[in-house]
């Protein structure tokens, strides 16, 4: 059997792969955050803020979900994201998550980039085959 090479390509990951890979990322967060919370209650979304920004500034660039699902968060000028540009990105993202996810469905409905995203200049890029022959 003869392998074949298929070129790859980095683009702005579609919001279908942002959805599955957080529902991976649930299958991570909520047995430890359930295993969490008896003992101290803020400890809890304590862990979810470290898992996110932890995983994202490391080199992966990525929390698992991300990584399986072969994406990673980029800044928008040169690539590389600080802690700083991570902490604004979920702190919009608590907000928008405490009015129903406004940031993230509006955007959707609308075609404009996630909220998140703007307001740290960040964005989630997927490896995707190539267009082009």
């Amino acid at each position: 059997m003869d392998t074949v090479k298929v070129p790859m390509e980095w683009i702005e990951a579609p919001m279908w792969k942002r959805i599955v890979a957080f529902i991976f990322d649930m299958f991570v967060i909520a047995p430890v955050s359930n295993f969490l919370y008896p003992i101290n209650p803020w400890l809890s979304p304590l862990f979810v803020v470290v898992y996110y920004i932890g995983l994202e500034a490391s080199p992966w660039k990525g929390s698992i979900g991300k990584r399986i699902m072969s994406m990673k968060v980029i800044d928008r000028k040169n690539g590389k994201v600080t802690i700083g540009r991570l902490v604004i990105r979920y702190a919009v993202k608590f907000v928008s998550i405490l009015f129903f996810g406004a940031g993230y469905w509006l955007p959707l409905a609308y075609k404009w980039k996630p909220l998140p995203d703007v307001a740290s200049q960040t964005m989630i890029i997927a490896l995707t085959p190539s267009k082009t022959k």
